[in-house]
């Protein structure tokens, strides 16, 4: 296998515990997604009751837990934690997540570091959030080398994902601000190390969230962010599954700035025809296999004036939504590292080159990129989350590497 950076490939053998490590973490993933996990779903009150006097509590302050043993592994204690947040517009908001805290004392310096994941995408309905059964099944497995370190893990599930309010797909300062709270979450009182970690849409939150730490969240200690295989480019990604198997998906972008603009819903949906506005209605009760399920699309055929939607997305009523969502031109003042697989067929690996070409023009010098090429397209289950699973050893080594120094 190839490890590649932008500027050269570097020829690698990689170790035998690395590679069936790689493998067992895929194959758990893909085995649990097929075969749910047994853990019990969490209540409809639990993520919907009301919060009294939520804007009391500040950003972080832990709402509601409960107990999942069901997910105690690798001898951790794992909770559904409610959060409160803000959103976009500064609004009190309670997000959900979970919290999974290993049972054995922290051995190294200082408080037991934090780990705050973005899962990926599953859907933009309700019951497609990450700490609902359909997502454990990914999720958890996901999480496993992370907690075997010690180290805390905390997901999100992003605001209005399984709780009230809007889910604005993919927003940059709504998937931000829901991942930097559940660090705060995680946190407490403490100072513990903070690593952003996402991979796909996580990525998404983690690279938006490492541009505004240092704003919404300073009080937080945030040693370095990993972006793996993120869609930071709104318009790229739309552009990239017009057409394909996975065009359905192309509408969340759509969806979320919908819900993100309700002021501007009537001026966004003017823009599509009936079949396009049927479409963008069916996609809110989307998980992912329901979006492969509904077929093939193109943008063309959904439109009112036949423009593709990567035109429009240029265009006056969209293009200034997509360029405030769009991810790469604020630096992050931390260290940073970028992995994808240069044959990833969700999201482009342009994506990941394109972030790496904009935080650098912006001044970003600690910027670790890593592109794996393995020489031939997996099986479309495994394409995507490949190089996440065996860029783990590298990048444990980066996260032992940030938390040391902290």
């Amino acid at each position: 296998m190839r490890i590649v950076t932008r500027s050269r490939i570097l020829a690698r053998e990689m170790r035998f515990p690395s590679v069936a490590f790689a493998v067992f973490v895929l194959l758990a993933s893909y085995a649990l997604s097929v075969t749910p996990a047994s853990a019990a779903p969490g209540s409809a009150d639990f993520y919907t009751a009301p919060v009294a006097d939520l804007e009391a509590f500040t950003p972080g302050s832990i709402l509601r837990r409960q107990p999942v043993p069901q997910l105690d592994v690798l001898g951790s204690h794992t909770e559904r934690i409610l959060y409160r947040s803000a959103d976009p517009r500064d609004r009190a908001v309670a997000v959900s997540g979970l919290l999974i805290t290993p049972a054995r004392a922290w051995t190294g310096p200082g408080p037991r570091p934090v780990i705050a994941y973005g899962p990926g995408s599953y859907g933009i309905a309700d019951r497609c959030s990450g700490s609902s059964e359909l997502g454990l099944t990914t999720t958890v497995p996901a999480l496993l080398p992370l907690l075997a370190q010690g180290y805390q893990v905390v997901t999100t599930d992003y605001q209005g994902l399984g709780t009230p309010g809007e889910y604005e797909f993919l927003g940059r300062v709504a998937t931000a601000r829901a991942l930097l709270d559940s660090a705060r979450a995680a946190v407490g009182e403490t100072d513990a190390p903070v690593v952003l970690y996402g991979y796909s849409a996580g990525g998404v939150a983690s690279a938006a969230a490492a541009e505004l730490v240092s704003t919404y969240a300073p009080d937080l200690s945030v040693v370095g962010t990993f972006v793996g295989a993120a869609p930071t480019d709104p318009l790229l990604r739309v552009e990239g599954q017009d057409g394909t198997e996975w065009a359905a998906t192309m509408l969340y972008t759509i969806d979320g700035l919908i819900g993100a603009h309700p002021d501007r819903a009537g001026e966004i949906r003017a823009l599509f025809n009936e079949r396009g506005l049927a479409a963008l209605d069916a996609a809110l009760n989307f998980c992912n296999t329901d979006a492969l399920a509904y077929g093939s699309l193109r943008s063309e055929d959904l439109t009112a004036d036949g423009a593709s939607l990567g035109s429009l997305m240029r265009g006056p009523v969209l293009g200034p939504l997509t360029s405030a969502n769009t991810i790469g031109f604020t630096s992050p003042d931390l260290p940073v590292m970028i992995v994808q697989g240069i044959n990833d067929r969700s999201v482009d690996i342009e994506q990941s080159r394109l972030l790496a070409q904009r935080w650098r023009a912006a001044g970003l010098t600690d910027i670790a990129v890593r592109e794996f090429d393995f020489a031939t397209r997996l099986v479309p289950e495994f394409d995507h989350p490949a190089a996440n699973a065996v860029a783990y050893p590298e990048v444990i080594g980066w996260i032992e590497r940030r938390v040391a120094v902290a």
